[in-house]
């Protein structure tokens, strides 16, 4: 009885010492009360500053990509594609058996290569357009351009069955596959974003206006109000911010819509890819930029009359604006779906971020999450409810 004394007791003395003095804290560290230490505290408040740093600096990177015009979008959204693809192909490395398959890491470029020449090569034809010779001999390639990249693919394809070794085929088709939903997922999805930009610059910023409009207000909603937990795979995300920032989404889409809806560098589908924001762009606009009068309904005229002493029939609003709730909508309610599957990929290999790249935010990936799932939608929507049709 005495051991077993002895033994309880020191026991408790390591737990006591393990947790401080044990009596008004909880098993993981944090304050029974459920008050910030004051040390977490200060250390909320760094991050803060940090991440808000980092987050105007890209804002102003953006927008200088953005005046640069299409040429300079595309090569920053090509640029993505290769850190956010490198960063998802790095997850399920394993160095001992890439040291065994030294043409693992080979095949993940070159599948990777093969996609963004079936993507751009359409987008290269486009340019060349502006150089008779040029285009002239490189017809052939563009003719053939659907089955050469096939082709191509067919080669990685032999590559890789003609690599496989035994005791390693598991691992082998676990990286074949794993490399295909990085492409499906991450390139592909991202491409909608460069279709976006060629039926006008205001279809691919003004999604991604919203994701970031979108983060950045749930951050603040749920950093000042948060109490009450969104989703089990994201801990800091809570319903407060959510909410808070879905309205504020919705509200900026439809302002920020309004003021966009004017400046036809951004409305206007690009004439080339060397167009900036000095450059002259004139063009018929597709009629969702242009005004029109709508009725208000008469309940809303009597309430409006009766409070405000004013008599308001018609108001004049761009029925881009309407669509513009429809695609903030998504940006608040389902976009931010897409960080909740990267935070279920990122607990599944056990790592808070994708990457260290940006300081404050993790990797490329931790705030591209959103932007891909979001372009797809926008170009869909696009095609679907505003593109006008024509008839050649």
């Amino acid at each position: 009885m005495g051991s077993v004394s002895k033994k309880s007791s020191s026991q408790s003395l390591r737990r006591r010492k393990s947790h401080g003095d044990g009596s008004n804290e909880a098993t993981d560290g944090a304050p029974a009360s459920g008050i910030v230490a004051p040390e977490d505290a200060k250390k909320r408040w760094r991050n803060w500053r940090q991440r808000t740093t980092f987050t105007f600096l890209m804002i102003g990177g953006f927008f200088s990509v953005i005046a640069l015009g299409p040429l300079s979008i595309m090569l920053m959204v090509l640029c993505l594609q290769v850190l956010i693809y490198r960063e998802v192909i790095s997850l399920s490395s394993v160095p001992k058996k890439e040291r065994d398959l030294p043409w693992s890491r080979a095949m993940n470029a070159y599948f990777l290569g093969c996609l963004e020449y079936y993507l751009y090569g359409q987008n290269i034809h486009r340019a060349l357009k502006r150089h008779p010779w040029l285009e002239a001999h490189l017809q052939p390639v563009f003719a053939h351009h659907t089955f050469i990249s096939f082709s191509m693919y067919l080669v990685g394809f032999v590559w890789f069955v003609g690599t496989l070794r035994k005791g390693s085929y598991r691992f082998q088709m676990g990286q074949f596959a794993w490399t295909h939903m990085a492409l499906a997922l991450v390139v592909m999805q991202s491409q909608f974003m460069i279709e976006n930009i060629f039926e006008g610059i205001f279809w691919f910023f003004l999604p991604i206006a919203l994701v970031i409009v979108n983060d950045i207000f749930a951050y603040v909603f749920g950093f000042f109000f948060g109490r009450h937990q969104l989703i089990e795979l994201s801990p800091k995300k809570t319903w407060e911010g959510y909410i808070g920032g879905g309205i504020t989404t919705m509200v900026f889409g439809f302002v920020f819509t309004a003021l966009l809806s004017d400046w036809k560098f951004v409305v206007c589908p690009p004439p080339n890819l060397h167009m900036t924001i000095f450059s002259d762009v004139q063009c018929e606009v597709n009629p969702v930029f242009v005004p029109r009068d709508y009725q208000v309904p008469a309940v809303i005229s009597a309430f409006i009359s009766a409070t405000l002493h004013r008599t308001v029939t018609t108001v004049t609003i761009r029925p881009v604006q309407f669509h513009s709730l429809a695609i903030s909508a998504f940006a608040s309610l389902i976009a931010p779906f897409g960080g909740f599957f990267a935070s279920g990929v990122k607990r599944a290999f056990n790592i808070k971020d994708f990457g260290n790249s940006i300081p404050g935010h993790g990797g490329v990936t931790d705030r591209f999450d959103c932007q891909f799932i979001m372009a797809a939608f926008s170009h869909t929507y696009y095609s679907s409810f505003i593109r006008v049709s024509t008839v050649t």
